[in-house]
């Protein structure tokens, strides 16, 4: 949330490394997921993104290759979005990927949350990083809330209770190999935080299944309430309306289909309110015609199309003494406070000047009556039913996956079920053909892809006439997807160019540049016909650099080598109609000079 009064801290500031230090470990926590957005957060994480939360195709190989088996996301079963486009290359994300198998017909697995452990090489010392909020793992531009916090063991600040239950609950589901839960937990409950300015934590909970929880109990001589909430029902709503006395000031800030919905109830949930606001996103065609708009008159792509929609969610008190706030996943409904959603809640102690910034907020919604919600909206049918069958094809899917000769092969424990006969169920790899799953069917054999597009990412489809949604899961491997496959993948993604200025940035230690274009930019064509005309040396390593990477670090060639030695050999199995003769003469010629410096500078080495 950013206004005059509340500090703009964005989710990839919160995680990413200071300069000279590097991600160690990271979790992260969503209810749903855009794969697009997990590469941002590992390029955050690696410390390469650019301004524009983005980074290049050599910013990406060495965000996954730094943070292999060091990240892992953790999100709800069936909310991982399949992208409309999908770069091949996103099919190795699969190893960062832990779905939580819960069936969100009768709970979801709902915090939002990242924890990371930063390490310098140059002390023993450690930093953690701690994001709760609002906000999901997705390119959604909604307002969210976020509370961001910075800690070290033995540091400065204060010990904050329930942060390392968190960190065990997050390890646990995440399960990063030389990392067990418990010793995250052992650590964290000797972490020291760096409390926000106006802030005070009172307590921060992983909310689960159990009887201790609920909405948080009525302070005394309430004067004010504000209750922030993209979702609502009558019940939480109703007595949340109740707190404080005749002179309470209460106020309530949804959208307008939520309070629609609350204001035809027979129990008058809304009653309690002198204040109904709402926040509504603009419709999808709005949206992208105020961007295109924007960018013409502002002549650049940093404007966001407003007005923007509603996904914070906290309780806002003014009591006797205090200002107290409660914020993070939980919405104003039963499930996200009485459970069985899993949720992650903190509770703190403001001061004046930060409840000003709430205010700045609220003075942005639009104010309407009671009289003037009218009918609730209705559901599109059919996209209620294709929701319906989403959750019954997530919840029941117990898939593996197997690869031989002939292509994948997925095996169900049983057929999955859309639970509606006129909805079709189709199936196929991440950026792969899709295939019907004949019904009653528990096997079915997919179309057979490359080395580098394996992967346990299966995207799912549900047609019901010309609607459709679609999603990704996973269909776990046995042995899961190897470093090979990997390099396979990166070895289609970066042309001999790109490939030759990743080399080049290992070998010289600039992270940033030019980098073969954006990550997700798939015009080969293009780059090749640029690279044609740049000169050799602009991006082929010389040998000063290589001499140079050796004098400042002996055993970092060696690493190098493995790299070189790896991609060189895939690249000579790759035809001829794959790279331009120039393309090839360049990483020859490279070759022969790697093969001459390595026989001196690494071979005593390995």
């Amino acid at each position: 949330m950013s206004t005059r009064s509340w500090s703009n801290v964005s989710y990839l500031d919160a995680i990413r490394p200071d300069p000279g230090w590097r991600t160690d470990i990271a979790l992260l926590a969503s209810y749903s997921a855009d794969l697009v957005a997990l590469v941002a957060a590992l390029l955050a994480l690696r410390g390469v993104d650019d301004d524009r939360g983005t980074g290049s195709k050599v910013d990406f190989v060495n965000a996954v290759e730094q943070l292999a088996n060091r990240v892992r996301l953790i999100v709800q079963r069936g909310r991982i979005v399949a992208p409309g486009k999908s770069p091949k290359i996103l099919a190795i994300l699969d190893r960062y990927v832990r779905e939580v198998a819960v069936d969100e017909a009768r709970a979801s697995w709902h915090p939002k949350a990242a924890l990371a452990k930063h390490v310098c090489d140059n002390t023993s010392s450690a930093q953690w990083r701690l994001w709760i909020g609002s906000r999901n793992l997705t390119r959604d531009l909604s307002w969210d809330v976020g509370l961001s916090l910075r800690g070290q063991v033995g540091g400065p600040g204060t010990v904050i209770t329930g942060i390392e239950e968190l960190g065990h609950e997050l390890a646990s589901r995440g399960q990063l190999p030389r990392t067990p839960a418990a010793t995250v937990r052992s650590e964290l409950r000797n972490v020291r935080w760096e409390l926000p300015s106006g802030c005070h934590i009172r307590s921060l909970r992983l909310l689960t299944e159990g009887p201790s929880r609920g909405i948080p109990s009525e302070p005394e001589q309430v004067r004010r309430i504000t209750v922030v909430s993209p979702f609502l029902d009558g019940t939480v709503v109703g007595r949340l309306g109740k707190w404080g006395s005749d002179e309470t000031r209460r106020t309530l800030l949804s959208t307008r289909s939520e309070l629609a919905k609350l204001a035809a109830q027979v129990g008058h949930p809304l009653s309690g309110y002198q204040e109904l606001l709402f926040l509504d996103a603009p419709e999808p065609d709005a949206l992208a015609a105020a961007s295109d708009s924007d960018r013409e008159s502002a002549g650049s792509q940093d404007e966001e199309p407003e007005p923007r929609g509603l996904h914070a969610k906290l309780i806002y008190v003014e009591a006797a003494e205090d200002r107290v706030v409660w914020t993070g996943s939980a919405n104003a409904t039963r499930r996200g406070w009485e459970g069985p959603n899993t949720e992650v809640v903190a509770e703190l102690e403001i001061s004046r000047d930060v409840a000003a910034g709430l205010d700045d907020f609220i003075k942005s919604a639009s104010m309407v009556q009671l009289t003037e919600l009218g009918e609730p909206i209705q559901v599109d049918r059919i996209e209620e039913r294709l929701e319906a069958a989403r959750k019954i094809v997530a919840g029941q899917w117990s898939v593996t996956q197997t690869l031989d000769e002939a292509g994948p092969f997925l095996v169900a424990e049983c057929p999955p079920d859309t639970g509606d006969p006129e909805i079709r169920l189709h199936v196929g790899l991440l950026a792969g053909e899709l295939i019907v799953w004949p019904a009653g069917t528990s096997q079915i054999r997919l179309p057979a892809v490359s080395a580098g597009e394996v992967t346990e990412l299966v995207c799912c489809r549900l047609t019901l006439g010309a609607s459709s949604i679609s999603w990704l899961q996973r269909a776990p491997l046995d042995p899961p997807p190897s470093e090979d496959r990997d390099r396979q993948a990166i070895a289609r993604y970066l042309d001999p160019r790109t490939f030759l200025l990743w080399i080049r940035s290992l070998l010289t230690g600039d992270l940033h540049g030019d980098g073969g274009g954006d990550w997700d930019d798939e015009s080969h064509g293009k780059r090749r016909r640029a690279a044609a005309k740049a000169a050799r040396t602009w991006w082929a390593p010389t040998v000063e650099e290589i001499l140079k990477s050796w004098c400042r670090d002996e055993t970092s060639l060696v690493s190098i080598d493995r790299r070189v030695g790896h991609y060189l050999t895939l690249y000579k199995e790759q035809t001829a109609a794959d790279h331009s003769a120039q393309d090839r003469a360049v990483v020859d010629e490279f070759q022969r000079t790697w093969q001459v410096l390595r026989s001196e500078l690494v071979r005593g080495l390995a």
